[in-house]
């Protein structure tokens, strides 16, 4: 999302709606891309069954908080468009990777560890050893 600063300057220019809100969608469609691309690095890093690599960890939250610093930028542009009646398809899923984003930030790291710890001792059980007990798939 480094045109966030371009689309400012078109913002600012006499440019139609219609230009404007196909600018925005193809940056709101862009960040999204950026976001899935994220998850699968974080997936294939990080897989469910691997240790716990604090490191590791505090490099990919660093570049979740970089993507959700630069949607809450692009937010802030789309709400001056839907202020001049210009909406932007794909604005409410950014909204909601962004709140979903900055809600898995809010989990300090040491949370993390703490959790993966006690998951190792067997003082607690993962989702996926819960669903097989009760007999559900795994969906």
């Amino acid at each position: 999302m480094v045109a966030l600063p371009l689309l400012d300057v078109f913002l600012a220019s006499d440019q139609p709606a219609d230009r404007q809100q196909l600018i925005a969608e193809q940056l709101v469609e862009a960040a999204l891309a950026e976001l899935q691309r994220i998850e699968m690095l974080d997936k294939n890093f990080m897989p469910v069954d691997a240790r716990f690599d604090p490191q590791a960890a505090a490099l990919l939250i660093g570049i979740y908080d970089e993507w959700a610093r630069q949607a809450e930028g692009l937010e802030d542009r789309l709400a001056r468009l839907a202020g001049r009646s210009i909406n932007v398809p794909g604005a409410a899923l950014l909204r909601d990777a962004h709140g979903r984003v900055r809600a898995m930030l809010s989990v300090p790291l040491e949370h993390i560890e703490e959790a993966e710890a006690d998951l190792n001792a067997g003082r607690m059980l993962s989702v996926q050893e819960v669903r097989r007990e009760l007999g559900l798939g795994i969906h």
